[in-house]
């Protein structure tokens, strides 16, 4: 495979996170035999869905990822502050949807916010607040499908997993829920800090899914469709899957979205994690321009932002 430039490949890891949410938002929760059904299958940008969505629309998916993206280069140095800040904005801004574990983190870290102790310690307080709530530990996508950005603008893969990490654990306190943005962190990073692709995608994800029997396993095998409650493994498993049994970017999100179930979410990561690999121009032209224009004004900025600070 051809050499892809950095920027090509921040570019593309961005846009791949909207486009992969944008597509799959019109058929979040239906079941393959619906999406079948309905649309035979979906790979172009239709609309509608249970939010009633316009064509190219993305949801909370691409803007939880923008406010990550946006505090950290605000305050790259220490961005929860930041990042919670937009978080709340958002939230109080009425968003056409908000998983449950985000929402209650947020609203728990709205509440604590007078008090004086550090704002890393009250966001990982709302997190294990909500997580005591639920009774159980908090395992859905809703952190990882906000983790790409750490790993295109980081220059060190270990500050790059670390942020990473802190900042899923703002909202999502479970321990596979942890694992997962610190390996889809450390994939995007290390796709970005090399130019060239000496491995196929199966022998890149092989080599960092190993040690979890659940992602290792994906790639051997057909995908399986998830429950709509959207666990992180399922997510994370979809990712490595669609990305291993597919030849191009198109594909492998076209076969996250068509699974149904939180299509939105693992059209999203798996963009993110294709975009990484394979590029900005391996992006259909007609997914990109129907995003909203201050959507590809944001991203396009962010991209910037990111590539400069790995080339600085």
């Amino acid at each position: 495979m051809k050499n892809i430039s950095k920027r090509s490949i921040i570019k593309g890891a961005l846009y791949g996170v909207a486009v992969g949410d944008a597509l799959g938002g019109p058929v979040e929760f239906m079941v393959p035999e619906e999406i079948i059904r309905r649309h035979v299958c979906v790979s172009d940008m239709i609309g509608g869905g249970w939010l009633n969505l316009a064509p190219g629309e993305i949801t909370d998916d691409t803007q939880m990822t923008l406010c990550v993206a946006e505090g950290i280069v605000e305050s790259p140095d220490d961005p929860i502050e930041a990042i919670g800040r937009r978080f709340i904005q958002w939230a109080q801004g009425g968003p056409k949807d908000i998983g449950g574990a985000c929402a209650s983190s947020i609203s728990n870290a709205r509440r604590m916010g007078g008090r004086t102790w550090p704002v890393a310690d009250m966001w990982a307080q709302a997190a294990e607040l909500t997580q005591r709530n639920q009774g159980r530990p908090v395992e859905g996508n809703g952190a990882l499908m906000r983790t790409v950005y750490p790993g295109l603008y980081y220059g060190d893969h270990h500050l790059a997993e670390a942020w990473a990490m802190k900042i899923g654990k703002m909202t999502h306190a479970g321990p596979r829920s942890n694992e997962a943005c610190k390996i889809y962190s450390r994939m995007v990073h290390l796709l970005t800090a090399s130019e060239s692709r000496p491995q196929t995608p199966q022998e890149f994800l092989a080599e960092h899914c190993r040690d979890v029997p659940e992602y290792a396993a994906a790639l051997k095998k057909s995908i399986v469709t998830p429950a709509a409650g959207g666990y992180v493994v399922d997510s994370m498993r979809i990712a490595v899957g669609c990305m291993a049994n597919t030849a191009d970017f198109e594909g492998a999100v076209v076969e996250a979205v068509n699974l149904g179930g939180d299509a939105d979410t693992n059209g999203a990561i798996t963009g993110g994690l294709a975009g990484a690999w394979y590029g900005y121009d391996a992006i259909p032209e007609a997914w990109i321009a129907a995003l909203a224009p201050d959507v590809r004004e944001t991203l396009d900025r962010l991209a910037d932002a990111a590539a400069s600070a790995r080339e600085g």
